[in-house]
């Protein structure tokens, strides 16, 4: 049976099943016990309102950063950037070499690269008429 995203709360058990499935076999191939590890920042206005953020999973001595969001009248100011050097010394603080994330065409594959990631991978047609980028950054 198939349940819709529409039923979020119905399948959280079922999702933690597969989750933990998944986790288990990745602890039984790598000896990687490092798993379900997040890091996250958030920038927040006067009011304590998220005005930005950013997220990442730490994996294999990498971070993958799964989100980052500024604010649109926020952005050009330097916060996106605080946000990743953010997540980026704690990742090393934890033990992390290496980054990564995905970024689309309409996005800000620019802004990443001047943080120094470098593309790897391209997926073309993603969606039509667009690209996701792939990048990935040494830490220090």
């Amino acid at each position: 049976m198939c349940r819709t995203w529409q039923d979020r709360s119905a399948i959280q058990n079922d999702l933690g099943v597969i989750y933990e499935g998944l986790g288990t076999n990745i602890v039984e191939q790598t000896g990687i016990t490092e798993l379900g590890v997040s890091v996250l920042a958030f920038l927040r206005d006067n009011a304590g309102h998220v005005v930005g953020g950013v997220v990442g999973d730490i994996f294999g001595g990498w971070i993958y950063v799964s989100l980052l969001w500024v604010e649109k009248q926020l952005r050009g100011k330097g916060h996106g950037t605080h946000l990743m050097q953010t997540i980026e010394r704690e990742a090393v603080n934890l033990g992390c070499q290496q980054a990564h994330l995905d970024t689309y065409s309409f996005e800000a594959r620019p802004f990443y690269e001047k943080l120094g990631y470098e593309v790897f991978a391209t997926l073309d047609n993603y969606p039509s008429d667009h690209s996701k980028y792939f990048l990935k950054k040494r830490l220090k």
